[in-house]
């Protein structure tokens, strides 16, 4: 194997060692990186897959800590950068794996009173009915027989199109995409929307849109974020990286400043990129994410560090695209490993804070793997 350990918790690929000596600036995604997003968007995921297959079809669900996984999985595709399409492909896979097709009972789900019960119901570990359990069964599946590919939604629906077609059921998950309408930001469809009235709460709305909830009046999920980075990691660091620190990430500005709250100060937020925000809608691994982040920083070698596929791919597709750049791999998702090693990640660690110890490359911590 082409690893060594630098100390407990640290890989470093042997072509790699001399690169790491000579980072200018260190680019961080956020969830799952930087923030622990598992209380609030992977709990989000789960509530709006509830509320909508409730008011839509009827079916009452409890969507529990075991689709944390199928999510988990479906993040080392490395398309699914964006929760609403990951939310979107729960809903599908449920409603395509039903014994009998779901009857839409509305259009629509109008305004939700009853939104605490959707997040006590979501507080348990399995899932229930049997159509919940069947869809989440079908999408372990195909995350595992995709492991290691690239798949984004529309790769994935494309499968479902024709597993629905057999089943006679085209034309309902044809109409189930139309009602949950475009998924390009809030106002823009009835998931999205949803979406990011459970994420961010009544009050972020307000804030970050300037406009008021149409379908949940809450407190929100995204007060369940913390920073998983620690101060005296990020003190550290910026004396390593002479060109600074930022981040690189799917999440839109206000939400990212919301999470890491008082450890803004070590980052560069001008030459950050925040992805969701408009004008540049771009995804992972979309790489003018990474080359935007690095021109602005003014650095010619940089490490980026995350904790999926997409992250990894976001290098590789920046490296053909003239970016020197190293991959820092942060073993957050518990499917990640393997994909790191088999595409030669730069380095992998077990989490965000050892990242000093990789820099500082200290020899007396060698030995073999």
């Amino acid at each position: 194997m082409d690893y060594k350990l630098l100390g407990e918790g640290v890989m470093i690929h042997l072509k790699s060692y001399e690169k790491m000596r000579e980072v200018e600036a260190i680019i961080f995604d956020c969830d799952g990186t930087l923030v622990d997003s598992t209380g609030s968007y992977y709990l989000a995921d789960r509530m709006v897959a509830c509320i909508i297959l409730d008011k839509l079809y009827g079916l009452e669900c409890r969507l529990g800590e075991d689709v944390n996984d199928v999510l988990a999985r479906i993040e080392m595709l490395g398309g699914f950068n964006n929760d609403w399409n990951k939310t979107s492909l729960l809903i599908q896979a449920i409603i395509l794996s039903a014994d009998k097709p779901p009857q839409r009972i509305s259009n629509d789900i109008g305004e939700i009173r009853n939104v605490e019960s959707y997040f006590e119901g979501c507080l348990v570990e399995e899932s229930s009915p049997e159509c919940a359990r069947s869809g989440l069964k079908y999408l372990l599946e195909k995350a595992s027989q995709f492991y290691g590919k690239f798949m984004s939604l529309r790769d994935f629906e494309e499968i479902i199109d024709a597993e629905a077609e057999k089943a006679g059921r085209l034309k309902q998950i044809q109409e189930l995409r139309s009602i949950l309408g475009p998924l390009t930001g809030y106002g823009s469809g009835l998931l999205a929307t949803l979406y990011d009235e459970v994420y961010l709460g009544e009050d972020g709305v307000k804030e970050r849109y300037g406009a008021r909830p149409r379908f949940v009046s809450w407190r929100g999920l995204i007060d369940r974020e913390k920073p998983l980075i620690e101060k005296n990691t990020l003190e550290e660091l910026v004396e390593s990286a002479p060109k600074g620190l930022a981040i690189a990430t799917g999440r839109g500005r206000w939400e990212t400043e919301k999470a890491l709250n008082g450890l803004l100060e070590y980052f560069d937020l001008e030459a950050s990129v925040f992805a969701a925000e408009p004008p540049s809608r771009y995804e992972k691994p979309d790489p003018r994410i990474l080359i935007e982040c690095s021109r602005k920083l003014g650095a010619e070698r940089i490490m980026y560090v995350g904790n999926s596929m997409e992250d990894l791919l976001l290098v590789e597709n920046a490296r053909e695209g003239g970016l020197d750049a190293v991959f820092t791999g942060v073993l957050t998702n518990p499917y990640a490993l393997e994909i790191f090693i088999r595409r030669g990640a730069d380095a992998i660690i077990d989490e965000v804070n050892l990242l000093p110890r990789l820099l500082k490359q200290e020899k007396a911590f060698w030995k073999p793997l």
